[in-house]
Formats: structure tokens, sequence, C-alpha cells
């Protein structure tokens, strides 16, 4: 790996991916607002810059995982004011894709390639280097810019959506279904508990019939604990889905179900849950119902 990689945003995700390149690329310049997250990689060896204009003036290759789009309007922006010619931009952040195309016309305005390429896999999968990679380009033009050999680090499923923005559209379309039939599944518990049905009984038939979905097992064991521990915080799903109800209204696409999670998740905010795992929906859910 020959250029210096600097990364921006060390939460749940970003810090592993940012990992994973380290053990790889050897050097790597980190940088996160909250300075004490920095802390582990100074002691692994990682440089940690000031700023993000110092990560804007040392690197060629800047990846970026950040909450929302105020974050990465901000940040992008400033490695812009910073940067040089021929750097490349790699945002992993869930984001809207308007503002992925604007961020890339700015970019290249001043001969750097910007390029949305949002993950999913979670923590586990950012880990273990296995997320999903979901490339705001074509294929022919991400491997002209070299850049498998760093991002086969992060993931090893590639999915090529073409155009700047393709990326965050399919992966807000992804977390719609994904939190939609999480809330499915509270109501669904609560139905079970209002019958006498334990967790243990209500999984072992759901998870073995139809009615089964990814998230159902991805979350049984929080469920069944009570382990509100975030992988993914409510607040961003509220984000995303916000996101995605946005993306509904700019193409006049009707959305009920959207729409109803949405209001759920809130519920959860209401609740006291913002911080707390996506999963509080279904206790929320459950406590509603009387559980």
């Amino acid at each position: 790996m020959s250029k210096n990689i600097g990364f921006i945003g060390l939460g749940n995700i970003g810090a592993p991916m940012a990992e994973n390149l380290r053990k790889k690329a050897g050097g790597i310049l980190v940088y996160n607002r909250s300075q004490e997250k920095c802390a582990p990689f100074a002691e692994r060896g990682a440089a940690v810059a000031a700023s993000v204009a110092e990560v804007a003036e040392k690197s060629e290759l800047i990846f970026l995982s950040l909450p929302g789009p105020a974050q990465a309007d901000g940040v992008v922006r400033t490695l812009l004011a910073h940067g040089k010619a021929r750097q490349i931009i790699v945002d992993t952040s869930t984001v809207s894709p308007k503002l992925n195309r604007d961020l890339a016309a700015a970019a290249a305005e001043k001969g750097i390639t910007y390029l949305d390429m949002p993950v999913s896999g979670g923590p586990a999968g950012a880990a273990n280097g296995k997320l999903s990679l979901m490339v705001g380009a074509g294929e022919e033009e991400f491997l002209s810019l070299g850049l498998k050999e760093y991002t086969d680090t992060i993931g090893n499923k590639y999915f090529f959506m073409k155009t700047r923005g393709g990326g965050n559209a399919i992966k807000l379309i992804n977390n719609f279904m994904a939190f939609a039939a999480q809330a499915v599944n509270g109501e669904a518990a609560a139905m079970a508990d209002a019958l006498g049905i334990s967790m243990d009984d209500f999984y072992e038939v759901t998870m073995n019939s139809s009615g089964n979905n990814m998230i159902l097992g991805a979350k049984m064991q929080k469920v069944k604990s009570g382990d509100l521990k975030p992988g993914f915080a409510t607040d961003l799903v509220v984000k995303d889905l916000e996101l995605a109800r946005q993306l509904c209204q700019d193409a006049a696409i009707p959305n009920f179900t959207l729409n109803t999670a949405l209001q759920l998740y809130r519920l959860a905010q209401t609740k006291g849950h913002g911080k707390d795992d996506s999963s509080s929906v279904i206790a929320t859910i459950r406590e509603a119902y009387g559980r």
C-alpha cells in the first residue's frame, strides 16, 4: 500500500474499519472530534491529527465514517478547502444521495475524487473486514482509482451502483427494509407475549419458519436478555429513515410502511432509547402492548 491514508470518524463502525486499514497499511493518520477515541490508535502506532485540515494536508486517500449529513458536509468542505488535486475521498457515511452528488461536484472542481461507499454489516462485520460495500461508482472507475487493495481490508462484498449517490440510495432502501422488519418483529413479539408464548418458543419457531428475517436472528440475544447496549443506535435509525422518506418525497413515491416504522422508532426515542440499540424499538412496542 503506497498511499498515505487518513481516516476520520472512529465510531462503532469507523474504529474497526480504521484498525483493519492500520494493520494492513502500517501507517495511518486518524482524526475524531472526540479525541479520546484516537488514544487506542496512538498506542498501536497510528498518527493522530489535530484537525480535519491536517488530515487533508497529509493524506492522499481519506476515508470517512461520520454519523450524518451535517457532519459529512462539514468535514468534506474542510477537506476540500485544505486538500489538493488527485486526492481521493471515500465516504462510508450514510447520508443523502443528493449530498453525495453535491460533494462530488465540489470535489471535482478542485481535481479531487469523492465517492460514496456506505457499508452494511454492523460492528461485527467491520471488525472482521466482511462488510458489504455499496459503491457510488462503476467497477471500471473504482478499479482505475487503485482503491481495491485498501477497501478489501474493510469488506468482501462489492456492489457497484454506477453513479455518485447510488451507494447511499440503495443503502437507505436496505436500511428501511431492515428497520421496518424489526418493527414488525416487535409487534410479533408483543403478540406472543399476549398469548403466553415464551420468547424462547417465539424465536425457535419464527427463525425456522417463513416469518424469519435477518434482523430477527441478529437481535435475538439482545431481546431475550434485555441488552440495549448499542450496536446501531435508535437515533441513527431515525436519521436513516428520515433520509429514506426524503428519497420517497423527492421521487413522489408513497411509502406507508416507512412512515409507520419511523413513528415507532420515534416513540422509542421518547422513551429514552435514542442512544440505545435499535432493538429497543421491540422493547418499546412490547411495553406499549402491556408486557
